[in-house]
């Protein structure tokens, strides 16, 4: 980011926080406890402060409390925003003023405080719990007769980083463990852009290399494994047993292919430009079952054979509601499964195991996908 433009968000940023702080601070005026407005600012500008460091300094570490904090701070932000935005509005709409002057008045308020923390104490609490979801897909093949099954677990959009952390991918692994799977996939968006906020990256490595499978564990690059620090994200990858597939073709099984794709449209530099698969599945027959894991859902044009299953993530299903409406207007299918026709691809698309910005989920869940794949 630019100095300009980060001036520019930091700007708009602080200004935000100082309408949140106003109206803290106008209700907390109505009580007569309430003796020291400095130390309300001082929380604020401290919170705010780490939030600004967090999501706007992106090769660096802030430290794990600071990116924490930072976080969680930018959750609360939103949720003030928005819901103290709306409540201005509709008062301003029925004909009240903003400012506190009655008891009537005091109470909506502090219905909206109440509000803000409740959601953000279950925002806060539903990121972190992961569910299984389980999908039955059956692919095509060529002429051998056998039917094949491969149990297949799909994770995406982990965002490893400050929240994201060594913890919750202990966690995760173990899930994934307890399923016993055949293969396991990792659909880009493993980090959050800045590989510098990962605070313990050699038990990370230890964790990915707990992961147990028949075939191995394969992953595609998402828009966020990219940036100043991709190198050293590349490598921890390539040091923890994970097949890295960038625009490249592998086998399991004998007769399935794997395809791992780099990101169509990464925030910085990625090894190189997406190159065509098309050319290199001629080369190695179409006739053959394949399962592509392309970050983006809005790739999924790219593909034309009803031999093929797409594995993507990306949209986080919204995250916060209500932006599930607006991925659910934007992509041809934005989470779940999806096939045009029978002679069409199918699609799953997963809501991720992780979460972006704020680290919440209201409406929309964290998962991890367990696929039943059928060859035949």
């Amino acid at each position: 980011m630019n100095k300009v433009a980060f001036l520019i968000v930091g700007l708009l940023f602080l200004l935000s926080n100082f309408y949140i702080g106003r109206k803290f601070l106008s209700i907390l005026e109505q009580f007569s406890f309430f003796k020291h407005p400095l130390i309300l600012w001082g929380i604020i500008g401290l919170f705010a402060i780490s939030s600004m460091l967090t999501m706007l300094m992106f090769d660096a570490n802030v430290g794990g409390f600071v990116g924490k904090i930072g976080s969680y701070w930018l959750s609360f932000w939103f949720l003030s925003l928005v819901i103290f935005g709306l409540t201005d509005l509709i008062l301003k709409i029925t004909g009240k003023i903003t400012i506190l002057q009655s008891k009537t008045e005091l109470f909506v308020w502090l219905g909206s405080t109440i509000l803000i923390v409740v959601l953000f104490c279950y925002g806060s609490w539903q990121a972190q719990q992961i569910r299984t979801v389980n999908y039955q897909v059956t692919i095509d093949k060529s002429a051998d007769n056998k039917q094949k099954k491969l149990k297949a677990v799909l994770i995406s959009d982990l965002h490893l980083g400050y929240v994201n952390d060594v913890k919750k991918l202990e966690k995760i692994v173990t899930k994934i463990n307890q399923m016993h799977p055949d293969i396991v996939f990792i659909s880009g968006d493993l980090f959050d852009g800045n590989y510098k906020a990962l605070q313990d990256t050699l038990g990370m490595e230890k964790q990915f290399k707990r992961l147990s499978s028949t075939y191995g564990t394969y992953m595609s690059w998402g828009n966020h494994d990219a940036g100043e620090t991709f190198g050293k994200m590349k490598a921890l990858v390539e040091a923890s047993n994970i097949t890295l597939l960038e625009d490249q073709i592998t086998v399991i099984g004998e007769e399935i292919l794997v395809v791992g794709r780099k990101d169509s449209r990464p925030i910085g530099s990625q090894d190189g430009s997406r190159k065509s698969m098309q050319e290199q599945f001629k080369k190695v027959g179409n006739k053959l079952p394949k399962i592509i894991l392309d970050h983006q859902p809005s790739n999924i044009d790219e593909y034309e054979q009803a031999n093929e299953l797409i594995l993507s993530g990306h949209t986080h299903q919204g995250q916060i509601f209500p932006f599930n409406l607006v991925t659910k207007a934007y992509f041809t299918v934005d989470y779940g499964y999806y096939r045009k026709n029978e002679n069409s691809p199918q699609v799953i698309v997963s809501s991720g195991v992780g979460t972006w910005g704020p680290p919440m989920r209201i409406g929309t869940q964290s998962e991890i996908v367990q696929i039943e794949i059928s060859t035949e």
